[in-house]
């Protein structure tokens, strides 16, 4: 039977292992056929900007890039950004700015809620 499951990321990419390990439960639960939302909230919204330069360890933006293309949903919160001077032309296709409002909806009708941060 299919979950809804979600995951709150608030921490920087290349900061702590906590990237990797959001991308792969994303990953594993999307291959098992659940229903995988990402938000991002804090300075995990740096996670879902485009063109980073990682190298020698997995590249946020592509590891995440992939994953929506596979039907993780992302969300970004809105203030976050905005803080953070984040425009939407520097954001990865397919992550959503959002609101807490929506994080309560997602967090609400899901099964199982991850929060992976500090």
């Amino acid at each position: 039977m299919s979950k809804s499951i979600t995951i709150l990321l608030s921490t920087t990419p290349y900061s702590f292992e906590n990237t990797n390990t959001a991308a792969k439960i994303a990953e594993a639960a999307l291959a098992k056929g659940h229903e995988v939302t990402i938000f991002a909230s804090g300075d995990g919204v740096h996670n879902f900007t485009k063109d980073q330069k990682a190298k020698g360890i997995p590249n946020a933006s592509e590891v995440f890039a992939k994953l929506i293309e596979k039907g993780l949903s992302v969300e970004l919160c809105g203030t976050c950004l905005a803080f953070r001077g984040i425009k939407e032309d520097m954001q990865l296709n397919g992550a959503n700015p959002s609101t807490l409002k929506k994080l309560f909806q997602i967090t609400n009708k899901s099964d199982v809620f991850i929060n992976i941060g500090m």
